[in-house]
């Protein structure tokens, strides 16, 4: 569950961190969490603090080999043991193992008037004891608002949880404490108590989209650490729950080698590029429909794999299914090198897509069969679906940062209607990509044109750009065929 680069379990800036062991937390908080301390986890009603707390507790007993005490104030132990179950935590043997403990302070009927004089020490002393029991690094306390919906003398309860507090950081423990939000633009917890007293706050939302909520996170504070400001997004699945921060675009060391070329397998438009596309360039494959950006791509992906170079198709336009036919017409077949971990696929729904889970299917997909080419069809797709053209870009300026410090290769086609129909003597029509300012983020350019003449419709290619590297600045015409695209002669007038 830990992402490659990630620091774990040590000094950052000063404070010595834990990891959390949540995917993607970690790289989020700059570090991991400030070991001793207690940090809120706010939210209202369905934006998952009890997955996000016992993902914490699992994580933390099974591969840091620290212990921990869950308290819970809403659930019975015997709710959350059958809940876990189904992101497939096993709890029980934990239990058995004296691994982990439970407080039950769930709710009763009952409501406590507490006076002045009430005290509360007994349920510190419960907490102290279950830390003691199986020597906890970590303690969760669940549903914190239900202290105070069952005791009338609020002030009472706020004097309790400043001990509750500091009693953990004498101990040492690490603690995350989750509270209900009852409201947007109300204080992080629904009492106000525990965002003073913990010394770091991170808050979940949940947004309306189209046809579902959208989870985020933002880190309100994390006292005496550097973190990462901002909201990024984050989803439940039966794997837990998995954030996606932004990639550091300004730390970058590209892996750029000029001296490597990733090839078509087309030969005239390999020599047109200089003998192929540098190592970790990002090109841009513009055209209009019917110009074959898709057939391409795959033929990029082909001609990798035929060189032993695995490779990862995101379809965003036609169905993967639709993706496999259409390769098996060229005589193509990619479910032999999907079988043998050479070509992964990525796709997603177009409604109300999520740039940054997209993001990291792409990033992981990489990652897990070690990919050095990477085809996108297409990034228009996207500017159709629910990204605006900001969210568009942002998406790919942190893909292409990923890339070139992996070294990876990128063809990313884009549909570009403008490209039709140019008047005699003008081969370029107006290029769309540079609306949304794309060329400034690519490293290479290649347009891919129709024009007509003498009442038919020819198809053109030329190379407008390739960052670094010497090209070929003629106009050529091509022919899609099966099993290959062949580049033909000059075009003349």
């Amino acid at each position: 569950m830990k992402r490659k680069g990630i620091t774990q379990d040590g000094p950052v800036h000063g404070l010595p961190r834990i990891a959390t062991g949540i995917k993607g937390f970690d790289e989020f908080l700059g570090g991991g969490l400030p070991r001793g301390r207690a940090t809120l986890v706010s939210g209202s009603t369905g934006t998952g603090k009890t997955v996000f707390l016992s993902s914490f507790l699992y994580y933390g007993i099974k591969e840091q080999g620290e212990n921990g005490v869950f308290v819970t104030f809403e659930e019975t132990p015997a709710d959350i043991l059958l809940n876990v179950k189904g992101f497939g935590w096993e709890f029980e043997p934990l239990i058995q193992e004296s691994r982990l403990t439970f407080v039950d302070a769930s709710p009763t009927d009952e409501v406590v008037e507490a006076g002045v004089k009430y005290n509360l020490s007994p349920l510190l002393q419960r907490i102290g004891h279950a830390i003691k029991k199986v020597a906890a690094k970590r303690v969760v306390i669940d549903g914190l608002d239900g202290l105070f919906a069952r005791f009338s003398n609020k002030e009472v309860v706020r004097a309790t949880l400043y001990a509750l507090a500091m009693d953990l950081k004498s101990i040492g423990v690490t603690a995350l404490i989750s509270a209900e939000r009852s409201e947007a633009g109300a204080g992080l917890s629904r009492y106000g108590a525990m965002d003073f007293v913990s010394d770091g706050v991170i808050e979940l939302d949940l947004i309306s989209g189209q046809q579902q909520f959208i989870r985020t996170m933002s880190i309100r504070k994390l006292r005496g650490c550097e973190y990462r400001s901002g909201v990024v997004e984050y989803s439940i699945s039966h794997r837990g729950i998995e954030i996606y921060p932004k990639i550091d675009t300004e730390s970058l060391v590209a892996l750029t080698d000029f001296s490597v070329r990733r090839k078509f397998g087309i030969t005239q438009l390999d020599r047109m590029l200089g003998g192929g596309v540098p190592q970790g360039h990002v090109v841009l494959l513009s055209g209009n429909t019917g110009t074959g950006k898709t057939t391409f791509g795959m033929q990029f992906i082909v001609e990798g794999n035929r060189t032993g170079e695995k490779a990862v198709f995101v379809a965003l336009e036609e169905s993967i299914t639709q993706i496999k036919k259409t390769a098996v017409e060229h005589g193509w077949d990619f479910d032999k090198p999907e079988q043998e971990g050479k070509l992964s696929f990525v796709t997603t729904g177009l409604i109300d897509i999520s740039p940054d889970r997209l993001l990291y299917q792409i990033v992981n997909a990489v990652d897990r069969i070690g990919a050095t080419r990477l085809v996108v069809d297409s990034v228009s797709s996207l500017m159709s679906a629910t990204m605006s053209e900001e969210q568009v870009r942002q998406f790919l300026i942190q893909l292409s940062a990923f890339l070139k410090r992996k070294g990876v290769t990128c063809v990313m086609n884009y549909l570009c209607s403008a490209n039709f129909g140019a008047m005699k003597g003008q081969l370029l029509s107006n290029i769309m990509s540079n609306e949304m300012r794309l060329s400034s983020i690519t490293d290479g350019l290649i347009m891919l044109l129709y024009v007509e003449r003498g009442q038919s419709v020819r198809k053109l290619l030329n190379v407008l750009k390739l960052r670094g590297s010497v090209h070929s600045k003629e106009v050529f015409r091509y022919e899609i065929r099966k099993g290959k695209i062949v580049i033909q002669g000059k075009y003349e007038e």
